[in-house]
């Protein structure tokens, strides 16, 4: 897509900076409230920030959240949803690699690249 918008600077758009700068990150795509894609739960859709692939050929599901935010209850239940569903779809086997990833601000800010995102969300 030739533009992207974000809500917020210091999360969403810090991240598409991060990912368009990174070698190790072939391609990604920034998700909208109320589009096409998104994790089913209990109590309605979620629709997270992006989906990245990588250069190792793996899928990621991301989802940058303000520190203030990041411990809510409504995220964190997203948040499991999320990971619940990209393990169902690596376990299955039939759509390649995938993973969750939930950075903070503060994540982002430190990381510096893709691979320093990875080790500081530690996600599975």
């Amino acid at each position: 897509m030739p533009v992207a918008s974000f809500d917020a600077g210091t999360t969403e758009w810090s991240l598409s900076q991060l990912l368009d700068r990174d070698p190790d990150v072939a391609w990604w795509l920034r998700l909208y409230t109320n589009g096409p894609a998104y994790i089913p739960t209990v109590e309605g859709n979620y629709f997270p920030d992006f989906i990245v692939l990588d250069k190792e050929d793996e899928f990621w599901v991301v989802e940058g959240k303000s520190d203030k935010n990041a411990n809510d209850a409504d995220v964190l239940r997203k948040r499991d949803a999320a990971e619940k569903w990209a393990r169902s779809v690596r376990d299955s086997g039939d759509f390649g690699e995938w993973h969750y990833l939930f950075a903070t601000e503060s994540h982002i800010a430190k990381a510096g690249s893709w691979a320093g995102l990875k080790v500081l969300t530690a996600p599975e």
